[in-house]
């Protein structure tokens, strides 16, 4: 999960098209071989088009973000007088998603939603979406601009399915008045796991912790810097996954440094989601923690929360590595801009000119500026607004630059997972009886291998694939 559609709930108070289709009635079926071309780009549908054309976007943004999307928006309605953008806020990521599956049988739908990265493969499945791939060949698109990984997630077998807009990392939050007070560098944040723990023991030998989200998230980012795949068939990406591959060496070592931790080293645990999902961001303020791992996305809000706090120094790093040496690199997070394809095709090609509006160089400054998401193009970062941003907070130049770093492959474009959120719970539980029951850090990734593999097999059986 990435977990920013509960920041405003907690801390503002303080491939090609794939084989399956959904048809009438909600139910999944195998669609015809060999529909492998992709869908025309209705662009003469909206010239064709008499006045104006309405289109409805379901976003899910939340506080300071909906101000910043809400002036873009209502910039664009003015700039011209063909198409009009209908903002639909949603409670967040997963309300949007539910929303939207509802709506394949009620026909309740919108032209344009923002849905999170792990609903890729359902939203390919469910076949009631207009490939980006499709306008992007129509209107001869240029994407060299955007950074490599941020394009690669929403790819899956050389087709774009969305257009990347609100893409976050995981970074490392810390407070370094407890670094000084631990003896540890306060301008030398952990660069690696193995760093992070023996961190986290120098922290707890001055009484204290470190804040530990119960978020599988971390582990797939954690091999992706290692360049080793969580999923097989290249993660998903050059054929429908169909077992895990993370039965490896690196990902032992990695369930062996959380279980040191969250066992031996001071962490402590708090669930992704409810009304503890950010203690441990707000341990850091109230001092209980020195360090966490959390989402980039929230940068702004927790600059702005962590401020009252007198008696922290805000420090953020990289996200902490498993092996330096390794050419891999932090997987991107976050969500696209989807167009839905079960509305008219003037609304789909309108959908597809505003998306491509949000996403110029401009005005994803102006977003990532507003918002604390990444300037996901290359001259997004060289405009006056991200470069006096970074100037006055360098610590939002962090996600960018490691985003940018590393190798650009498989591994670290992310997993691509029918039933990802199954498969989230599945390595959660096994996480959990490390901590719990002192279960072996091998046992419990057998465990959560063994629970996967039975996700993703139930999944594809009940589409037939």
């Amino acid at each position: 999960m990435r977990r920013l559609g509960w920041v405003a709930v907690v801390l503002a108070p303080v491939a090609l098209v794939a084989s399956l289709t959904l048809v009438e009635g909600g139910a999944l079926t195998a669609a015809p071989a060999g529909a492998s071309a992709l869908p025309a780009c209705p662009l003469k549908a909206l010239k064709a088009a008499k006045g104006t054309v309405t289109i409805t976007f379901w976003e899910s943004t939340n506080n300071a973000n909906t101000t910043v999307l809400t002036n873009l928006t209502n910039a664009f309605n003015a700039s011209q007088s063909k198409i009009h953008v209908t903002l639909v806020a949603q409670a967040g990521y997963d309300d949007t998603w539910t929303k939207y599956q509802a709506g394949l049988s009620s026909g309740n739908l919108p032209d344009l939603a923002q849905i999170q990265d792990i609903n890729l493969q359902e939203a390919i499945d469910t076949r009631s979406f207009l490939p980006v791939q499709s306008c992007i060949n129509a209107t001869h698109y240029q994407t060299s601009d955007f950074l490599p990984r941020a394009l690669a997630y929403w790819k899956v077998n050389g087709v774009q399915e969305a257009l990347p807009w609100a893409v976050s990392t995981p970074i490392l939050y810390y407070n370094k008045n407890s670094f000084t007070q631990a003896g540890l560098n306060p301008n030398n944040p952990p660069a690696t796991l193995a760093d992070m723990v023996s961190d986290a023991a120098a922290l707890k030998a001055h009484n204290l912790g470190t804040g530990v989200v119960l978020d599988s998230w971390h582990l797939e980012t954690w091999l992706s810097t290692a360049g080793d795949l969580f999923v097989n068939n290249g993660n998903g990406r050059t054929k429908r996954a169909s077992k895990a591959v993370f039965l490896s060496a690196p990902a032992r070592q990695i369930f062996t440094d959380l279980s040191n931790l969250v066992r031996n080293d001071g962490g402590v645990t708090n669930p992704a989601v409810g009304a503890e999902a950010f203690d441990n961001l707000l341990g850091i303020g109230s001092g209980k923690y020195g360090m966490t791992i959390d989402t980039s996305a929230a940068l702004g809000t927790v600059y702005s929360v962590l401020k009252n706090y007198p008696n922290v120094s805000l420090g953020v790093g990289p996200f902490p590595v498993l092996d330096a040496s390794r050419q891999g690199g932090v997987e991107p997070g976050g969500s696209a801009l989807y167009i839905c394809n079960r509305v008219p095709a003037a609304e789909q090609a309108a959908a597809w000119e505003f998306s491509e509006y949000l996403d110029t160089t401009q005005n994803l400054a102006t977003w990532a500026a507003g918002s604390g998401y990444i300037p996901i193009r290359k001259s997004s970062v060289a405009t006056a607004t991200i470069q006096n941003l970074w100037a006055a907070q360098p610590a939002f130049k962090v996600a960018y630059a490691q985003l940018q770093r590393g190798g650009n492959s498989a591994a670290s474009a992310g997993a691509v997972i029918g039933p990802y959120p199954a498969v989230r719970t599945d390595v959660l539980d096994a996480e959990e009886t490390m901590y719990l029951q002192g279960v072996s850090p091998a046992a419990a990734l057998q465990t959560a291998a063994k629970a996967v593999n039975a996700s993703i097999a139930d999944y594809n059986q009940r589409l037939g694939a």
